[in-house]
């Protein structure tokens, strides 16, 4: 019969529970902030709380002014890459041959003493994306020679057959945006008695028409003032994808300068374009990619933006012995007071006085902090590091009793 050794049990639960408990109070520990931990723990945090409400600082008298400065727009970058990502580009030609325009009719008769023409008139839309103009017919009736003349020139003469079905090339020179066609028929010669006719039906002009609608993309992207005034280089990235044998040369513009102008190598992963920072503004920047032949899919495409390695203001004054003295002596304090433009937004940031980083946060539109405990003797240096960017009116520094 086995036995059961209840205190072993026992033992071993509660040593379950207190190990448990260790875990959940080393958790609660390391959940709770810096500060709140560091007191707790009675360590030194190494960042001071800002002394915002001492009115003590507030009004003490100013015994020597030793710092004064207006520092202004003080950046913050939390990256030393933004980036602009743009959606994917697909751009193409497309030639398709197109009815220009047509006539159902045209009828014209010559006589040795009248004759009628028929006119037709059409207009070419896209004169400067056609090309290869066609005019074709079929002869109904015919009775001598078929003349036909584009904008004042000879276009056709000749004789032709009942029935026939015929395509006549248009010279491009002779084709305008306004055009005019006139049908007639030929001289009857010495047979005065006799008319020539023809009547001919379904006219049509025809041309290839390249589609240009869709030859070009154009994004907007979006830079910052504090991006703007810190670039230091920008890159546009794209992969293309030609996606016939025969393309065109694929132009990039950026607000309006030419970037890139060539046939890119389509096996390439992604194509880098390192480009003037000058060529960006702030706000809205136009990106424009264009072909003048075949068809690209863009993918991946982005701009990079580098940026410059912020240097934080810092400032130098100078502490003489006496001076000195009188703060350790507890008979003087080093007040440092910064203001600012607006009093809605959050203001924060680190000052670093000497080495020792005091963090401040603050809505107000200005406050005071005491810097007694880290001053030194002789120079004295203050560096502005802030979390996201200030327009700091002025800082003070004064020996206050």
């Amino acid at each position: 019969m086995a036995i059961t050794n209840k205190r072993g049990q026992g033992a071993a639960g509660a040593a379950v529970l207190l190990v448990i408990i260790a875990g959940l109070l080393i958790g609660f520990v390391i959940l709770l902030p810096p500060s709140e931990r560091a007191e707790l723990l009675d360590e030194d945090y190494g960042v001071d709380e800002p002394t915002t409400t001492d009115t003590d600082l507030d009004d003490a008298v100013i015994e020597k002014n030793l710092l004064t400065v207006s520092p202004g727009r003080i950046d913050f970058l939390g990256h030393k890459e933004l980036e602009h990502p743009l959606p994917n580009v697909n751009i193409y030609t497309r030639t398709e041959s197109k009815v220009i325009d047509e006539k159902n009719i045209v009828y014209a008769k010559k006589g040795a003493f009248s004759g009628e023409a028929s006119k037709f008139k059409f207009i070419v839309p896209d004169l400067k994306n056609s090309e290869n103009f066609l005019l074709s017919f079929k002869v109904k009736e015919v009775k001598g020679e078929v003349v036909i003349t584009l904008n004042g020139e000879e276009l056709f003469k000749s004789e032709v057959q009942d029935g026939d079905s015929l395509i006549v090339n248009i010279p491009p020179n002779l084709v305008q945006e306004e055009n005019e066609m006139l049908f007639s028929a030929s001289s009857i010669g010495v047979a005065f008695w006799a008319t020539n006719v023809i009547d001919l039906e379904n006219i049509q002009v025809v041309a290839d028409v390249t589609s240009v609608e869709a030859q070009s993309s154009k994004n907007i992207f979006l830079v910052s003032d504090t991006e703007k005034r810190n670039l230091e280089k920008v890159i546009l990235k794209f992969k293309p994808d030609c996606q016939f044998t025969e393309v065109g040369k694929l132009q990039v513009l950026i607000n309006g300068n030419e970037l890139y102008f060539a046939v890119p190598d389509c096996e390439l992963t992604l194509i880098p374009i390192e480009f003037s920072p000058e060529l960006v503004y702030q706000g809205e920047n136009e990106i424009v990619f264009r072909t003048n032949e075949g068809t690209y899919i863009l993918s991946h495409v982005l701009i990079e933006s580098k940026l410059k390695e912020v240097e934080y203001p810092t400032y130098y004054f100078e502490l003489s012995y006496e001076q000195y003295q009188n703060v350790i002596n507890d008979r003087l304090r080093l007040r440092l007071e910064m203001s600012f433009v607006d009093v809605v937004t959050s203001k924060f940031g680190e000052l670093v006085f000497n080495g020792h980083v005091k963090g401040f946060d603050t809505k107000e539109v200005s406050f005071a902090m005491d810097l007694s405990d880290d001053l030194v003797q002789g120079n004295n240096a203050l560096k502005v590091k802030p979390k996201k960017t200030l327009d700091v009116r002025e800082i003070k520094i004064d020996l206050v009793k």
